[in-house]
């Protein structure tokens, strides 16, 4: 039901009227396996559904309420495959993601946190994040490093 849920708010959102620099892409998803591909503008990743994390991290002060698509509707919306998901920040900054992540782990598409949206200078528009207080597990370097911000680029492969 969610993935229908999923599904039929991002087709409503590409059905929206495109305004032209108010709805520039700002995260494109890619399936390698499928050549399915979908640039988001900031209201049709607004479409998608959106989740809170309240978690804690090396970058942020004191527990912080994440707001943003989970990462698993945001990867369904391209379809399944693949075992790598290549995560890829303005800057060009790449990290791979085993792709059991977004199904073990609510990791989060954040646009916001703590109510304020990211802005290209502060970690925006995107920020992967990890529920990291949830998971004993997650409180390593390794999970730390896929924390990537200023996020573009998805790509399933």
């Amino acid at each position: 039901m969610t993935r229908l849920k999923t599904i039929l708010a991002l087709a409503l959102a590409l059905s929206l009227p495109r305004i032209a620099a108010a709805q520039e892409a700002v995260l494109t998803v890619i399936n390698t396996i499928t050549g399915a591909e979908v640039a988001l503008s900031e209201t049709e990743l607004l479409a998608v559904p959106q989740a809170t994390v309240h978690t804690e991290n090396e970058f942020v002060d004191a527990m912080t309420a994440f707001d943003g698509p989970l990462g698993r509707d945001v990867l369904a919306l391209v379809g399944g495959g693949g075992t790598i998901v290549v995560l890829t920040a303005v800057n060009d900054y790449a990290v791979e993601v085993p792709i059991e992540d977004f199904a073990n782990y609510d990791v989060i598409f954040a646009t916001s946190a703590d109510g304020e949206k990211f802005s290209r200078r502060d970690k925006g528009p995107i920020w992967v994040v990890y529920p990291m207080s949830d998971h004993a597990e997650l409180q390593d370097p390794v999970y730390n490093a896929r924390l990537i911000w200023q996020l573009v680029k998805v790509e399933i492969k």
